[in-house]
Formats: C-alpha cells, structure tokens, sequence
C-alpha cells in the first residue's frame, strides 16, 4: 500500500473552503485526472453517500466506484472504494489556521501485481497530481469572488 499526502493553505474562512471541498461533485473543478464525478444525492457529503468517479490512474481510464465513510462538516471527508479495480482510500482534512483554512488530501492505493513494481514512480506522479490538484482548488477559491456561488456555475 502506498500513501500520498500533500497540505496547502488557503487564504478564505473555514466554511468557504469546505462548502467546495466538502462537495465531490465540486471535484471536476480542480482534479486533473477525473473526467466525471457522480454523487447519488446532491450537496456535501454524508456518511453512505455513493460516488461514481472516472477516472486516469496508471495511465488507464477506470471509473471507481466508493462510499462516503466519514462527513464531519468544517473537519473531514473520507471515502473508500467499493467493487473497484483499485482499492483505495481518501479523506481532506481541514483546520482553521487563523483566518485561513489548511486542507490535507490523502490518499491510500494499494498495488497488485506488476503496479507494485512501478510503486517509486506512481509515488511521485501522486505527489506531484497532488500538489497541483491541491494548488488549483486554492487558486480557484482565493482568485474568485464569491466562490461558492461563483464556481458551481462553471459546471452548468
């Protein structure tokens, strides 16, 4: 199993940052390897919720299937995958630093067969998605006026 981590701070309240973050549907906004995101009721998540996600992991298109584990609202979001060709597990954290808000995406993959051998790679590939991942969705949410009302309509 492997485990890839990065942090950023961004610059907005607490709330503001997870009324975007908290909301996968949210995701195509600022994931670079996900092509479609599908939750099977709307607004931020819930413990139970189901996710349809397609995705670009090992240089395939997969889509992977999860459920919400764990919704704590302005604290954590986790999932897992379910009946997937991947087994693994995400969560974001977020915290309060002062007026800004520092987020944590995490995720856990574990490897089969010929994945575990190009383990040291995907590390880095992660690594690297991830920063960039994280660095858009705090771009997008310091960059926009009112980002809660603003963003979601770019995925109209």
């Amino acid at each position: 199993m492997i485990t890839v981590r990065h942090s950023e701070l961004i610059r907005l309240p607490l709330t503001e940052v997870y009324g975007l973050l908290g909301c996968y549907e949210y995701d195509m906004l600022w994931r670079s390897n996900l092509f479609a995101m599908q939750q099977d009721a709307p607004g931020l998540a819930r413990s139970g919720m189901k996710l349809r996600q397609e995705v670009r992991l090992f240089d395939q298109e997969m889509t992977i299937l999860a459920e919400v584990t764990a919704a704590a609202p302005n604290r954590r979001t986790a999932h897992e995958s379910v009946d997937s060709p991947v087994e693994l597990w995400e969560q974001r954290l977020f915290e309060r630093v002062d007026k800004e808000t520092r987020v944590t995406y995490e995720m856990s993959l574990e490897l089969r067969g010929w994945q575990r051998l190009m383990a040291p790679l995907l590390i880095h590939q992660l690594q690297r998605q991830f920063r960039n991942d994280l660095i858009r969705a705090k771009q997008l949410l310091e960059d926009t006026p009112n980002p809660l009302i603003e963003l979601p309509k770019r995925l109209l």
